[in-house]
């Protein structure tokens, strides 16, 4: 039996085991395929962005969408012409009973559209809102009646609102818009202007909602009524330690997800009123916020037991006496300690890495700390169920770490080890770095064929293996050698993103051995020195799924590699060559010929390429969404 005459079920079963982008490749094999992938199921985690300046010129709606059933959909470049809106609003006619989130970031709509837009959505549950200034501009939004009566009837299932960065956000509009979503338990200002204290608007026995700016008085009516608020966002916010402890002290709210990124103003005693009174917490993430110390995470410690995700990133005060007790947290999911200059190896492996502590991390970013080799080899023993792993900057990472990364985590999905300089091929390859220079050149000469074939003549055709000693050998007083060899890093066969720039020690020799993943999205191979044509090109034939390749300033890489690159990486979307000298025009004529899905390109400081190609090649290509061309030419 074919594969084409294979049952739609069987097919649509066998699909749900793939990402995205294989779907869409299998998707193209045949009609039957095709089919197959339009079940629902299947299009669960699918977004479409939906360019309405481009469907206009078109003229015509797209019947297709209705029969996709997408649940997720973000419209970009909608502005007020007449072809834009007529071509939107009969698409949404089409799909929107499908709907579940729908996306109108920095459109500019009306707010005519608006309402007739959103009454075609019946079973929405999330709405994004975020950067729409021109629909909030005039303060009138939804302030007829029947607009509210109608959209409040149609909204009911929403659970989700995102209103962050609209300059023109006040009290009322921020009213209309929650009774229309009367339901609603996620509830996102990130920088929205809120007005925390001023004279001018302290609250009096006579209520109003104001039409010029949104308080943070009015936002707390909205809290105490709202009960089944589960999640708020106040990033970026001036939002101080006594209103944060008024919102969090507010009776019967219990948050799940509470995030205040960048709030400049929260100290210790801000974090310390979020555990007395959310003692619930799931999610908390308070990265970018520097009067945070030692204090604030041993109090999380201590009583956020439930406490699944955290992020601290760029907290710089906290240090290894905070991160030790983190053993309470035995529920926790996912951590960003990344920038938080005083946290080391000592710190991490007594919080996270100790004998007694049974944590279920699946996401771990250290970046720019100092963890070292003792870490990462405690880590790879006591948090084996790891997906994804940033070592980025963490100069006292060698190959050690390498080797214990590549035998242990074995689920391991996303790695970065970009900057750190003591990286080698021996690392990559999974040679110990005891083996003397000429044995190591054998083994290197030799992995890709078969690791035990012999590169040098013998008369022993076989040698009674020997105990290994139990302790350290006479050439390694330390005892640093393995006693089993280290596996190479192409054993974590599901790695997906990739990120070696700057491992400055990398080579061909290397490279071209190691990187053969099927499933790998993202590669970045920035600033190495030593990555040629023939390396590269080799990279390319090995890992035919990459849609993002990282290559900024890579001296050696010419057209000839790029031909490779365009012809074989069928799948590719951003391409940045950043930097790269030998590559000239014939570069941009093997991108327009066949990377036909590129979205995003940057041939910043390319003395090789000129204006007038590039110029052709936007003209040629509309579907590219960003290209960089800074100080490019001779």
């Amino acid at each position: 039996m074919t594969a084409s005459r294979l049952p739609v079920e069987v097919v649509t079963h066998i699909m749900q085991f793939l990402s995205v982008s294989d779907r869409k490749e299998a998707a193209l094999v045949c009609q039957n395929w095709y089919e197959a992938s339009l079940d629902p199921i299947l299009q669960r985690d699918i977004i479409l962005h939906f360019y309405a300046s481009s469907a206009a010129l078109t003229s015509k709606a797209i019947p297709s969408l209705s029969k996709r059933r997408l649940p997720h959909l973000v419209l970009n470049d909608f502005d007020s012409s007449l072809n834009a809106k007529a071509v939107v609003l009969k698409s949404c006619e089409q799909f929107g009973e499908n709907l579940k989130s729908l996306s109108l970031r920095g459109s500019e709509l009306t707010e005519k559209t608006f309402v007739e837009l959103l009454s075609h959505c019946k079973n929405l549950v999330s709405l994004d809102l975020s950067c729409c200034n021109t629909l909030f501009m005039t303060g009138t939004l939804l302030e007829m009646n029947a607009d509210i009566q109608l959209l409040k009837s149609t909204l009911t299932n929403v659970e989700e609102v995102n209103m962050s960065s609209i300059r023109h956000l006040t009290d009322a509009t921020f009213n209309r818009i929650m009774t229309v979503c009367e339901n609603v338990e996620k509830v996102s200002l990130m920088s929205a202007p809120i007005v925390f204290s001023s004279e001018l608007f302290k609250p009096t026995s006579f209520r109003f909602a104001n039409s010029s700016v949104l308080t943070f008085r009015n936002m707390m009516d909205f809290v105490i009524t709202q009960q089944c608020l589960r999640s708020l966002n106040l990033s970026r916010t001036q939002i101080e330690d006594s209103n944060l402890k008024e919102l969090v002290s507010t009776p019967e709210l219990q948050l799940q997800e509470l995030i205040l990124v960048g709030c400049r103003n929260i100290s210790d005693e801000g974090i310390s009123s979020v555990c007395k009174y959310q003692t619930r917490l799931s999610l908390l993430d308070i990265k970018e916020c520097p009067d945070l110390t030692n204090s604030s995470l041993m109090t999380i410690s201590a009583c956020l037991g439930q406490l699944k995700h955290l992020n601290m990133h760029k907290c710089k005060q906290v240090s290894d006496k905070a991160v030790s007790t983190m053993t309470k947290l035995e529920e926790m999911q996912t951590l960003d300690l990344s920038e938080c200059h005083l946290v080391s190896s000592k710190g991490l492996i007594a919080g996270l890495c100790g004998d007694s502590i049974s944590l279920c991390l699946t996401s771990l970013n250290v970046s720019c700390t100092e963890a070292d080799d003792s870490f990462v080899e405690k880590a790879c023993k006591n948090l084996p169920a790891l997906t994804y792993l940033d070592l980025s900057s963490c100069f006292k990472v060698t190959d050690v770490s390498v080797h214990a990364i590549s035998k242990s985590l074995k689920h391991l999905r996303y790695l970065r080890l970009a900057f750190c300089h003591e990286v080698t091929d021996l690392g990559l390859l999974g040679i110990c770095s005891g083996l003397d220079n000429k044995d190591s050149q054998i083994y290197k000469d030799g992995y890709e064929h078969n690791m035990n074939v012999r590169k040098y003549q013998s008369t022993v055709i076989f040698k009674k293996p020997e105990k290994s000693p139990t302790g350290p050998k006479n050439g390694d007083p330390e005892g640093k050698t393995f006693a089993i060899k280290p596996l190479a890093l192409s054993n974590l066969a599901g790695l997906r993103h990739l990120d070696l720039s700057a491992c400055k020690k990398l080579s061909d020799t290397s490279l071209k051995q190691v990187l053969k993943f099927p499933e790998l999205h993202f590669l970045g191979l920035g600033n190495l020195k030593e990555l040629s044509d023939d390396g590269l090109v080799k990279i390319v034939y090995q890992n035919p799924s990459i849609e993002e390749l990282d290559l900024t300033q890579c001296k050696n890489i010419s057209d000839f590699a790029m031909d490779a690159v365009t012809k074989h990486l069928q799948r590719l979307k951003l391409l940045n060559v950043m930097g790269c000298d030998l590559i000239t025009d014939k570069t941009l004529g093997y991108i327009k010929r066949h990377c036909k899905r590129l979205r995003h390109l940057d041939v910043s400081f390319c003395g090789g390429i000129s204006h007038n190609a590039i110029n052709e090649l936007e003209i040629e290509m509309p579907s590219l969404i960003s290209v960089h061309k800074r100080m490019i030419g001779s």
